[in-house]
């Protein structure tokens, strides 16, 4: 018989043998993977990286790039600031009111490549978060604030200053409008200036309105109304809207003279808001001085020149309400005979249908509204009123659009003319949509 021999197995010695090979393959593919990452990896994409908003610097002209580090907290941002904030190390921008984006926007704006290499090799020499590209800056009149700590490279900015804890760098804005009152196209009247056609038939509508200079694209003007009762939200128009809408101000409005030097001082024409009957006044009551079918043609002049007389700077009129002011021939066409011998321009906002063809029989320069985009003041449908005034516009070359001063409003066309020029729009003032 031959003989046997059981071999006993030692927990502990299989075990320790077994984990020396899982460590030893570890190892193995840890060595394998440095080496093609070394071998092949792209060196920028190695540590932590932050990707930067910059505003595109123009070639000719663009100032060195300027670099601050900045540290706050959300407390006190104005709310007509952008900021970049930086969860979880990360950095992305962000507009108050607007979800923030995960990624960059449109390129076609942004820095160069090289340029973007150029500060990616900066930041990298100083130990700092790599630039890792350079996405077009959101259409905002100034630098934002940061949230969080990080650089922001700006590329045609001046110096900062501290507002609210917060360095601030302020962009150029756009160019301030002729300041009023112009002279040689008002007259004193009892209650203050009023406009009048001037020497060589100098019109209010020739000095205020804003320049255009028409590139053959298809057009969208926007007029932006009821300004001047709500402080914080006619700021934000101001500031915030592209220069090109057309801002409406309500007679009213304490400092009306005021707000409409701001607005034009920030690139923005004007419009005054003349308050006309309605059918179910006066339940429904647009104000004093409101022009009455029931008044004598004398007391809606002596009406009209007060409303007219409480400011300068505007380009034309607008009406408030009028369905059935309008419906009113005899003092409807009186009111727009007397803007026309006054050099004024008329824009309706598509509330009082007549209006227009009133307008066009007195022989003033005037539009209508084609859209009013906030009937239902909502994100989706003033969206949508936006897509329809771009349809017309690619359709027959020009489309008007009429809003209301609500936050929402400012929001949607502040973040639809942001890429009008990508989709082949003009963004335009109204008065380069009147004939």
């Amino acid at each position: 018989m031959a003989a046997t021999q059981t071999l006993t197995a030692k927990p502990l010695a299989v075990g320790l043998k077994h984990a020396g090979l899982s460590l030893a393959t570890l190892c193995l593919s840890l060595g394998l993977g440095a080496g093609a990452i070394q071998a092949f990896g792209n060196a920028q994409d190695a540590g932590p990286s932050a990707v930067l908003e910059v505003p595109r610097a123009a070639a000719a002209t663009a100032k060195p790039p300027e670099t601050v580090a900045t540290q706050t907290g959300d407390e006190g941002l104005p709310e007509n600031l952008m900021a970049w904030r930086m969860p979880g190390g990360g950095m992305t921008p962000w507009l108050p009111g607007t979800p923030p984006p995960t990624t960059p926007g449109e390129t076609n704006q942004a820095l160069s490549e090289a340029e973007a290499a150029r500060l990616a090799e900066e930041a990298r020499a100083r130990g700092e978060p790599v630039v890792t590209g350079a996405a077009a800056a959101a259409a905002a009149p100034q630098i934002p604030p940061v949230s969080g700590s990080a650089r922001i490279m700006a590329a045609q900015f001046g110096p900062g200053s501290a507002e609210n804890g917060v360095q601030v760098y302020r962009g150029q804005r756009a160019a301030a409008l002729t300041p009023a009152p112009a002279a040689g196209v008002h007259q004193q009247g009892p209650n203050g200036l009023l406009p009048i056609i001037g020497s060589g038939n100098r019109t209010v509508f020739d000095v205020y309105r804003k320049p255009f200079s028409d590139p053959g694209k298809p057009k969208v003007a926007l007029v932006v109304g009821g300004l001047g009762l709500n402080a914080r939200v006619t700021q934000r128009a101001i500031d915030e809207l592209p220069a090109e809408v057309t801002l409406s101000f309500v007679p009213y409005a304490d400092n009306l003279q005021g707000w409409i030097n701001k607005a034009r001082a920030n690139g923005h024409e004007v419009l005054i808001e003349i308050p006309m009957e309605p059918y179910d006044y006066p339940d429904n009551d647009p104000g004093p001085h409101t022009l009455l079918t029931t008044a004598s043609a004398e007391e809606n002049q002596r009406r009209l020149e007060y409303l007219l007389s409480r400011a300068t700077g505007y380009f034309g009129v607008t009406n408030y309400l009028g369905a059935k002011f309008a419906s009113a021939g005899d003092a409807s066409g009186s009111v727009m005979r007397q803007l026309r011998g006054r050099g004024l321009a008329f824009i309706a906002d598509g509330s009082a249908n007549q209006l227009d063809a009133v307008a066009n029989s007195a022989g003033l320069r005037n539009a209508q509204a084609d859209r009013l985009i906030d009937q239902r003041p909502s994100s989706d449908d003033i969206a949508a009123q936006l897509g329809a005034l771009e349809a017309m516009a690619n359709q027959r070359g020009s489309a008007l659009g009429f809003g209301v001063a609500y936050s929402v409003t400012i929001d949607q066309i502040a973040r639809w003319a942001k890429d009008a020029t990508r989709r082949g729009l003009v963004l335009a003032p109204a008065s380069a949509v009147t004939s």
